[in-house]
């Protein structure tokens, strides 16, 4: 009890909770009920100060924000003078993609090696971001990242530095087909408001214009991949700047998608919303937003709603819903789903953390 201390100890306390501050300590509302001093404390005898004990030790230093190089500015026009073209096998896009993009390094690798490693034997699936990278460090001592929420002006800047990135697009104006498709950005010129691709489908050098290939690539998340040298992740950390966070990228996203779905109010619009409000943790957002796209129009070749809307459907509880929309969605892609996915298991995070007082968070 603290009547029991002596009075030059108590007065020490004392001096100490008056400049709590000074000392880092927390206030009140921030310290257990344990570890508070008894009411009855306001009725002990005053007690002589005594002098705080400052210790000479200094402070640890605070850690340098990392140094980053000067990325180039974009050009007017840039492009890569070699880039190998190929034409792909069977539903091959991701991995000829990827082989076009190597060739700019001189490497000359076979589209069905990379086929086998990125694809697996599966001719009807498609390629995900997720194998290149460890594909190409085991092979070629390269690396690869990938992001969502790319622009025109990122892709152009990468361009610029060297860069030869891959982008997630309709194949062609979905209002002729539905077909996801992997293609390589190979150059751009401003003053035509072209993008230059090695397009495996279409062609060496292909130009789309700047309009087509942003409405394009809504429905793929803004979907990009960069294979790079180590010694040049700095720079390329340097232009993709606050996204290279996936908190960060998953936010932006949600903040994107939701000014398109207001402006445009399309289908495509909504489903995107509808995905980036998932991968963000905003399920009951997610919901309405997949609602009311799937109200406009079909989200045929959309592949990531097959996922998204039943796990958003899940993490508000409404498992039965979940597991009805799940098969009628299972015939979206090519590629029929009979296992529902895993759920995204950082935005399950995002949404316990923004739902969840700081305090009641767990800290193991």
């Amino acid at each position: 009890m603290l009547g029991r201390l002596p009075l030059l100890t108590f007065g020490l306390l004392a001096l100490i909770v008056l400049a709590g501050t000074s000392f880092g300590m927390r206030s009140a509302a921030d310290t257990p009920a344990s570890e508070r001093v008894a009411t009855a404390a306001a009725d002990a005898p005053v007690a002589p100060v005594a002098q705080a004990i400052v210790t000479s030790e200094p402070a640890p230093a605070p850690v340098p924000a990392e140094s980053l190089p000067t990325p180039k500015e974009a050009p007017a026009a840039a492009q890569f003078d070699e880039m190998r073209h190929i034409w792909q096998s069977l539903n091959n896009c991701g991995p000829a993609a990827v082989v076009m993009a190597l060739s700019t390094f001189g490497i000359d690798e076979s589209q069905e090696v990379a086929r086998l490693a990125l694809r697996g034997p599966d001719v009807r699936r498609g390629m995900g971001p997720q194998g290149v990278d460890p594909w190409v460090k085991e092979n070629f001592g390269l690396r690869a990242m990938w992001r969502n929420n790319g622009t025109n002006a990122l892709l152009k800047q990468l361009v610029a530095n060297g860069f030869a990135p891959m982008v997630t697009q309709w194949m062609q104006d979905p209002s002729i087909s539905r077909i996801a498709h992997w293609r390589t950005v190979r150059g751009y010129d401003d003053a035509k408001g072209v993008f230059y691709v090695n397009d495996s489908m279409l062609g060496n050098f292909v130009p789309l214009s700047y309009g087509w290939f942003g409405a394009n690539w809504q429905s793929f998340a803004y979907r990009y991949m960069v294979i790079y040298k180590p010694e040049d992740e700095r720079l390329l950390k340097a232009i993709v700047g606050k996204d290279w966070s996936d908190t960060y990228v998953r936010q932006a996203m949600y903040e994107r998608t939701k000014a398109e779905a207001d402006a445009q109010d399309t289908v495509f619009a909504w489903l995107a919303f509808g995905e980036a409000s998932y991968a963000n943790g905003m399920f009951e957002d997610a919901v309405k937003a997949f609602e009311k796209g799937f109200s406009m129009g079909s989200a045929t070749g959309v592949f990531g709603v097959r996922n998204s809307y039943p796990q958003a459907l899940r993490a508000l509880g409404r498992k039965q819903e979940a597991d009805k929309l799940q098969t009628s969605l299972s015939s979206l892609t090519t590629v029929p789903s009979t296992v529902a996915p895993a759920p995204d298991a950082y935005a399950l995070f995002l949404s316990i953390r923004r739902s969840t007082p700081y305090q009641e968070l767990p800290t193991e």
